[in-house]
């Protein structure tokens, strides 16, 4: 595999407060780049290449929720891009939310004269970065892109109902969303919420290739990473050729938006604070009769525990789709219908177990793990 930018990226360990390895690795490309760059009180990185009136932008966040783990190994398989645990041949999260975002942000940043860039911290804990930037840094930007959400098929303009843009914008890219299959909808938090909340550009998120994020069986497609890249090539060059700032007019609010905790009454559950006078004890107590997964638009905190760690910090994101421990980061695998809950345990599985590979091959890696090398056979299974 020849892209080295795809691959420095995603071997850099990096997890919420403890992103430094990731922050030395940015500020070393961008001075590869001959490029200056900033920061802010928090730390996040800002970085503004070239001379124009409007520049097209990009962020991204530099944390994962995967634990530092210094004997994790790169694997590729077909079109997948892996991460495995060399002492036990176990899969381990490779972290592609969001170091799928930084590669496509740096690649980005090299590719265009004129171009923005900011690398947030600590989104995984409640964008607590991106909630104290200096969004000033954005008045000159023509639209603000994102590359943080699983999949490949979404295009997201809005969050808990927040407009983060509008017809103007998405009618001027509709044949390139077309093109790459994309879809406009909903999405969960994410750092360009808090600029949409803070300033008039217009931002987008979009789905750039990652699966399973927050478990260890996560893994990238490395195709679907970079059509992702090119595709947000292909809106930047629209919006250039547009010459226009693309601003939301009037308000952003573009319905009641039932916000952390549901109906409205915005429980933090990254900061464990209660909003509209509620305490957690009055909080529970007025949800004790109410269905374990709130019957609205949001995310909302299930009366069960993690079967991972035991805590009772497991949460439902309806436009995610997906249930998770705020404790331990894990994705809680539930089956849920008419509100019940069946609860099941997320294994760690083995490689081997997930791909079907033939014996000879997993013979060979758990044979030379010790070596520190992998066989390569037909571009099955190769070490990077």
């Amino acid at each position: 595999m020849k892209n080295n930018l795809l691959l420095d990226t995603m071997r850099i360990q990096t997890e919420s407060y403890k992103s430094h390895r990731m922050e030395s690795f940015i500020k070393k490309k961008v001075r590869s780049m001959k490029l200056d760059f900033t920061t802010d009180n928090y730390g996040n990185i800002y970085v503004a290449k070239g001379d124009a009136d409007l520049y097209p932008t990009m962020v991204c966040h530099i944390d994962t929720v995967h634990d530092i783990n210094n004997n994790i190994e790169l694997v590729k398989i077909d079109d997948k891009l892996l991460a495995i645990d060399r002492t036990n041949c176990k899969r381990y999260g490779i972290g592609g939310d969001d170091k799928v975002g930084v590669y496509i942000t740096l690649s980005l940043l090299q590719h265009y004269d004129n171009f923005k860039a900011v690398f947030f911290k600590d989104e995984e804990v409640g964008c607590k970065g991106s909630s104290q930037a200096d969004f000033s840094f954005f008045a000159d930007s023509n639209v603000v892109l994102e590359c943080d959400r699983r999949g490949i098929d979404d295009f997201v303009t809005s969050i808990s109902g927040t407009k983060l843009s509008d017809e103007s914008f998405q009618e001027s890219i509709e044949s390139i969303l077309k093109k790459y299959n994309r879809k406009c909808c909903a999405g969960g938090i994410t750092d360009v919420g808090e600029i949409a909340e803070k300033t008039k550009v217009q931002v987008a998120n979009m789905s750039c290739g990652y699966y399973d994020p927050h478990t260890d069986n996560e893994y990238i497609v490395i195709s679907e990473v970079n059509a992702t890249k090119q595709m947000c090539i292909e809106i930047f060059d629209k919006v250039n050729q547009d010459g226009i700032r693309y601003e939301i007019e009037g308000n952003r609010i573009s319905y009641s938006p039932a916000m952390y905790g549901a109906y409205g009454r915005g429980y933090d559950y990254y900061d464990d604070f209660y909003y509209d006078g509620y305490s957690k004890d009055a909080w529970d107590n007025s949800q004790s009769q109410k269905s374990n997964i709130h019957d609205t638009i949001g995310t909302s905190k299930l009366q069960t525990e993690c079967p991972n760690c035991g805590a009772h910090e497991v949460w439902y994101e309806e436009y995610d789709d997906v249930c998770y421990c705020m404790n331990c980061h894990t994705s809680v695998d539930v089956e849920y219908d008419d509100f019940i809950i069946d609860e099941k345990h997320m294994e760690t599985v083995d490689i081997e177990e997930l791909y079907t590979i033939e014996d000879t091959i997993i013979d060979n890696v758990n044979a030379d793990i010790d070596g520190n090398r992998f066989y390569e056979d037909d571009n099955k299974l190769k070490k990077l």
